[in-house]
């Protein structure tokens, strides 16, 4: 059970409540969302702090067999699952975990892939793209529709590492592009261009990766970078900024100018800083705002509450009476993660709710949907 402990506690949050305003918004429309240290809660049990909504377990057949889940989309008909590392494709369910469908096509043809990089979803259909260069469309049964050629500029050339993105309407995708001079780019499919460049990368660590672009069910996509205290939305295709979260203890100017002079041949033996950076996850919807953020080298978690104006910060020490992994994706007011069934098993008896007869060792994870505790 101690390593049930240890590894939910990267989902771990506390709570508190404030009587400061913890929201408050600027002239020109950007939100200030304040974190101080003091907020940090470091005892208490994750089931204290949280509260499921439901559990999905999805089912094991031959053709639904799981190895990682890297990412969760949920519609309304249905559950996207992508395991990029393992299986390297992409799963569907019902919302009773029941199995629909799989796309599993590694090879060298029209419609086919060696690697999954991302997947985005708009208006039942799935997005996917994978190496080499193959930018394909599926239905929301995961048939395959059609392919879509992406022009590749020499100023944002094919990305080869890590491409993330996310797609802002029928006709306009957003790209994070990891090396070109900017870090995201807006692609119109009908002009079958590159219709704008934002947020120039000033260094060697300035960077974002698949955890900085979330999308609420709204379809509202948040942007942050590592070393950034700012998060930023989409708005008329245009990349403005939004939020401010506020730590007591920001990284200053020098220290973040510091940090982005860095090369990878130094970074190693640099001591990460000891303020509040890398926000990740962001996602506001109709009931709080959530995001991760790092502090002191550990992972924390940070809910506010608009309508009762209270805010629970998470740090990973936290105990507790079931297992979990960090966030996956999201889902109306809901946060989705996923649990190892390996734990479920070895600790049935401990569990405070009730698992199917027939889960075993080799189950599919079971998924997540919970809502942090306010009261």
């Amino acid at each position: 059970m101690k390593t049930c402990c240890l590894i939910i506690a990267i989902l771990v949050f506390a709570s508190c409540n404030r009587t400061s305003q913890k929201l408050k918004t600027l002239p020109h429309d950007i939100s200030i969302i304040s974190v101080n240290e003091s907020d940090i809660v470091n005892d208490g049990k994750l089931s204290d702090v949280i509260s499921i909504d439901s559990l999905v377990f999805l089912e094991y057949t031959e053709g639904s067999i799981i190895g990682t889940i890297n990412k969760v989309i949920v519609s309304e008909e249905y559950i996207y699952i992508l395991d990029n590392e393992n299986v390297n494709g992409i799963f569907c369910f019902d919302k009773k975990g029941n199995f629909v469908n799989s796309y599993i096509k590694v090879g060298r043809g029209p419609q086919e892939y060696s690697k999954i990089f991302d997947i985005s979803f708009f208006q039942d259909r799935i997005y996917v793209f994978a190496e080499p260069n193959q930018f394909f469309v599926l239905n929301k049964s995961l048939e395959y529709i059609e392919s879509i050629e992406i022009k590749w500029t020499e100023d944002i050339p094919l990305i080869q590492y890590d491409p993330y993105f996310s797609v802002i309407d029928s006709e306009t995708i957003l790209f994070y592009h990891p090396s070109a001079p900017y870090h995201y780019h807006i692609y119109n499919l009908n002009k079958g261009d590159f219709i704008s460049s934002h947020i120039k990368r000033l260094g060697t660590f300035d960077i974002s990766f698949y955890k900085h672009i979330t999308k609420n069910d709204s379809g509202i996509i948040f942007l942050s970078r590592i070393f950034n205290d700012t998060i930023y939305t989409i708005s008329g295709k245009k990349i403005r900024p939004e939020y401010i979260v506020n730590f007591e203890k920001p990284m200053t100017d020098k220290e973040i100018e510091e940090q982005l002079k860095l090369t990878v041949f130094n970074a190693f033996n640099y001591p990460l800083p000891q303020k509040m950076y890398n926000i990740t996850r962001f996602i506001s919807n109709e009931e709080f705002v959530s995001f991760e953020f790092l502090f002191k080298r550990y992972g924390y978690f940070c809910f506010y509450n608009k309508e009762e104006n209270s805010v629970k910060v998470f740090n990973n020490s936290l105990g507790s009476d079931f297992l979990v992994n960090p966030t996956t994706g999201h889902y109306q007011n809901s946060i989705v993660t996923w649990i190892d069934v390996a734990g479920l098993v070895e600790n049935r008896e401990l569990l405070s709710f009730s698992i199917p007869d027939n889960l075993t060792y080799d189950s599919n994870p079971a998924l997540v949907f919970y809502k942090p505790k306010f009261k």
